[in-house]
């Protein structure tokens, strides 16, 4: 890299962190610091929630995965992250979004008890601290392949833009990672672009490539650049990209660092049409994203280390100044995850960790205040996974999704959707994590088990059917036993609640469980504002159909479905 290309990077990236830092201000307040006050629009929220699920392990890891699997991966970000968003947004959303709760274990708690509230956060803090290593190891690959910099020197670059981001989110809370994510959205988009039409032009459009793989191998085209291409030992494609769809609705399901952006909306409309708007971004950014890897393997076609193609890319195809842009986007994809992940899973500790079982009566400035103390503690755990992650980021992730994340999922889908009994999640939370390592653990230890069973591929099927027919079967016990729920107990919980005024609603949940009696936590849900439908006046002849999510959400799934499994299948 030239003198012209790190000035890129540092100006770009170092201008958006002093800009949070020193422009974005949140008040001492958890409302204020946690949820932005609900005071964000749909474009921010929908640009940053694309800034905070395409990190640059999604740039670096994807490319390197796809050098291996091909563009099966598309199903993986095109279509299981936009329906992932479309589930959270217009039907797990909304029962938090209404009660005034924080944090999507919270609603857990409610549904189906503490236990369930306890493992979420434990997950969450899995799945997300392997992201944060992900991310680590992406940026020290860039810098070391791209830059040259030595190991040594290449780690220091990785912590000081892990605390940098420490920074903004210290002073600013979800507000200043909200529109910092807008920001570094631009150069994270235009880096994807620059390099991608830059290779493409190269290869010769899709002709070149596949008559470049084909000279390599006969097999390689059929492998990369297909769809329904990859196909392990035992799995069928079908199969493989069921679980890659599942593994990113998982994803934007479970996670309370998507969650947050969404539930400090500013109205019910503003997150249901910024779930499309992140579809949109993501899905063309990640076009150029995961058809490097086949494009890589025509220039590197024996890599060792197959997270190497992107940045290797980035090094054969770029001159001084474009290989600037394309570093400060990947380095601003690093930011994005790193303060969203940050103030996420702070949320998370504060509400479902600390103040629910320690500290459950302080004034409302200590909660802030231990929000942001955990925040650089939370982004230090992610070097814990960089030992791991040599062999591929990519497979990891996968492995463990369907292991830990699905079941977690699963579960959150019967609450929302179903009346199932409250002591029933649990049990199906437990049957699938039992499932899930013990799948790790056979084949981690060669124990000869099917392929059906071991699978990171199978173990997304399995820890759907698993958990929910576990729930189903033991509530049809409880109902015999029991009776059946009653519908005090889910009242304002699920998806298909009846509607009620908001403070009535406000103080059934405040109410609710008594363990909260006279908490901080119980003080928060009673002054929970109302917040309205939409964020302006609705004619009475209706919304035009560019203003209606639902409509947008449908014609992009189809869309999709239709380049997925009929032109690239």
């Amino acid at each position: 890299m030239t003198a012209l290309d790190w000035l890129l990077v540092v100006v770009i990236n170092l201008g958006i962190v002093i800009y949070g830092v020193v422009m974005i201000r949140s008040k001492d307040q958890t409302f204020d610091y946690f949820l932005a006050a609900k005071t964000l629009p749909w474009w921010a929220i929908g640009l940053s929630a694309f800034g905070t699920a395409v990190d640059t392990g999604d740039y670096v890891a994807v490319a390197g995965g796809a050098y291996r699997f091909g563009i099966s991966q598309l199903a993986f970000w095109w279509l299981g992250l936009a329906v992932g968003w479309f589930v959270l947004s217009f039907f797990v959303m909304r029962a938090m979004y209404r009660t005034g709760m924080y944090t999507n274990a919270e609603w857990l708690e409610f549904r189906f008890g503490p236990a369930t509230r306890v493992l979420a956060v434990f997950i969450n803090l899995q799945s997300r601290t392997n992201v944060l290593g992900n991310i680590y190891f992406s940026v020290f690959l860039v810098l070391s392949v791209v830059a040259g910099i030595p190991p040594g020197w290449a780690w220091a670059v990785v912590v000081g833009v892990a605390v940098t981001a420490v920074l903004y989110i210290w002073t600013g809370g979800l507000r200043s990672d909200v529109v910092t994510d807008v920001l570094q959205a631009v150069p994270m988009v235009v880096g994807s672009f620059v390099l991608g039409i830059a290779v493409w032009w190269s290869v010769g459009g899709w002709s070149g490539l596949s008559a470049k793989l084909q000279a390599i191998d006969p097999k390689l085209p059929a492998q990369l650049l297909h769809v329904g291409g990859y196909s392990p030992g035992g799995v069928p494609p079908t199969v493989v990209v069921f679980g890659m769809v599942v593994a990113l609705i998982a994803y934007a399901v479970i996670n309370q660092y998507e969650a947050i952006r969404f539930l400090g909306a500013r109205s019910e409309w503003d997150y249901k049409m910024a779930a499309v708007v992140a579809s949109v971004v993501t899905a063309i950014t990640l076009w150029f994203n995961i058809t490097m890897g086949p494009l890589a393997r025509v220039d590197f076609p024996a890599l060792n280390i197959i997270d190497q193609a992107y940045p290797l890319m980035i090094k054969k195809y770029l001159p001084a100044g474009l290989v600037g842009i394309v570093v400060a986007g990947l380095v601003a994809a690093a930011y994005s995850t790193f303060d969203s992940i940050g103030i996420g899973l702070s949320s998370l500790f504060v509400r479902d960790i600390y103040s629910r079982f320690f500290v459950q009566r302080a004034a409302d400035a200590h909660y802030a205040l231990v929000g942001r103390i955990s925040v650089p503690v939370i982004i230090a755990l992610g070097f814990v996974y960089v030992p791991f992650l040599t062999s591929g980021m990519f497979p990891f992730y996968i492995r463990l999704a369907g292991a830990i994340s699905v079941p977690l999922m699963t579960m959150m889908l019967m609450g929302v959707f179903t009346r199932v009994h409250r002591a029933t999640g649990i049990i199906g939370l437990v049957v699938g994590l039992v499932y899930g390592l013990s799948a790790i653990l056979a084949d981690f230890s060669k124990w000869g088990w099917p392929a059906w069973y071991v699978s990171p591929w199978w173990a997304y099927v399995w820890n759907i059917v698993l958990p929910a027919v576990t729930m189903v079967a033991a509530s049809s016990i409880m109902d015999r036993v029991r009776g059946p729920v009653r519908d005090q107990e889910l009242e304002g919980l699920l998806f298909a609640s009846r509607e009620m005024p908001h403070g009535q609603l406000k103080e059934s949940i405040a109410r609710r469980l008594k363990v909260l009696e006279g908490t901080w936590l119980q003080k928060t849900l009673r002054e929970a504002p109302s917040m309205p439908k939409y964020p302006f006046p609705v004619p009475a002849r209706g919304l035009p159909w560019y203003q209606r999510p639902e409509r947008l959400a449908w014609g992009y799934i189809v869309v999709v479905c239709f380049v997925l499994f009929f032109i690239l299948w």
